[in-house]
């Protein structure tokens, strides 16, 4: 049983990291990861992010299912299944620690020209997403990662930001619903982690509409930035964490 301070912290981080999650289409796990961890062993952290992920996910492609474009997307999932055991294979070979460095500082690279408007022109645009898809693939297989190369790409090419989360929300979904299989296979989902999960679902969803109404207010060209400047937090925050572990 958990004591009434700890409902009001967790439920507060919940609502903080599900409103991101409902203006941005992303973030979730940049807020309650860090804080959930201290209470709760990774173990039980993870399955819980994802679970609640899945929720947020929902609700926003509830109010914007209307902007989604399945036939761009589709290949970028497909792709995205395929890369996901390449990533696993490829933990087995490179220390994760030196990759997850690896990978901030291309997210922080690419996060900062982006910002000062530089844009990747793709002659081939189906091609282009595959490619996307199977680089977050390979990341979800070896980081749990799946987000930056999404978020980069969809914000390169050009989308609103009602087609921006949409179409985040519908890969995520998908590979939401994946990942918590592969949980449920190996254990790791168990009652114990449905049960402790509903103690913040109130908050979860509370946050995900207020965040969907804040996004309805923020014109295109700010959401843009918003995204950019998040992805340089995910970015600084990744190198941080894992120079800290060398």
């Amino acid at each position: 049983m958990i004591d009434f301070n700890l409902f009001i912290y967790l439920a507060i981080t919940i609502f903080l990291s599900a409103t991101i999650q409902g203006i941005a289409g992303f973030g979730f796990a940049l807020i309650s990861i860090p804080i959930m961890s201290i209470f709760f062993p990774i173990t039980t952290v993870i399955p819980i992010i994802v679970f609640y992920s899945l929720i947020s996910n929902f609700t926003v492609i509830f109010k914007t299912l209307k902007f989604t474009n399945f036939k761009k997307i589709f290949p970028m999932i497909i792709s995205g299944i395929i890369g996901i055991p390449i990533g696993a294979s490829i933990l087995k070979t490179f220390n994760p620690t030196n990759l997850k460095i690896a990978v901030g500082f291309v997210i922080l690279f690419t996060s900062f020209i982006m910002l000062k408007g530089y844009k990747i022109r793709f002659k081939k645009e189906k091609i282009s997403y595959i490619v996307t898809g199977l680089i977050s693939g390979i990341l979800n297989g070896s980081l749990s990662m799946s987000g930056p190369p999404i978020v980069l790409f969809l914000n390169n090419e050009g989308y609103n930001k009602n087609e921006f989360r949409a179409n985040l929300a519908l890969y995520s979904i998908i590979t939401n619903i994946l990942t918590i299989f592969t949980y449920i296979v190996s254990g790791l989902f168990s009652e114990h982690i449905v049960k402790t999960s509903l103690i913040g679902i109130i908050p979860l969803i509370l946050g995900s509409y207020f965040g969907i109404f804040i996004a309805e207010k923020i014109k295109n060209h700010h959401f843009k930035k918003l995204i950019l400047i998040l992805l340089i937090i995910t970015g600084g925050i990744t190198v941080i964490k894992s120079l800290v572990q060398l």
